[in-house]
């Protein structure tokens, strides 16, 4: 049992700073799934987590789409201890990414609600480095598109 916990854990922490092909493969799944571009959920876990499963972020956000709970919570229905979970959180991700786009008809602003919030995106109080992501996603996005 302790040495099953010590590969899970080393295998995640091999994941951060790369993109493994097994987490690729899923990453289109459920970004097919949710009709999204699967670059572009691959680019937006990459710029959240550097898909490190582990993630941990300043503000309590947590895996690979570096979800807060209440967010957590709204898009999935499961557990928070889940969200560092890679099935779940490459599934979160491309589906809160979807119901972001349907709420905005705008992939700037879905991205911009990802990091900020939808409230924030329909105030029209996107702050500075908010507006910084979304560049940073859309980057990522296009050098990986491009090939």
């Amino acid at each position: 049992m302790r040495a099953a916990s010590l590969v899970l854990l080393l295998g995640a922490a091999f994941a951060c700073g790369h993109v493994p092909q097994d987490l690729w493969a899923k990453t289109w799944k459920y970004a097919r799934a949710w009709g999204v571009d699967p670059y572009l959920v691959a680019a937006v876990v990459w710029v959240e987590s550097g898909y490190c499963p582990g993630a941990v972020g300043r503000a309590g956000e947590v895996g690979l789409g570096q979800f807060m709970p209440g967010t957590w919570a709204r898009t999935t229905g499961a557990p928070v201890e889940w969200r560092s979970h890679p099935d779940w959180a490459l599934w979160a991700t491309a589906k809160h990414l979807r119901e972001l786009w349907e709420a905005t008809r705008d992939w700037r602003l879905a991205l911009a609600a990802y990091n900020a919030g939808l409230g924030a995106v329909r105030r029209g109080a996107i702050p500075a480095s908010t507006q910084r992501y979304v560049e940073r996603v859309l980057s990522v996005y296009r050098a990986w598109r491009r090939g």
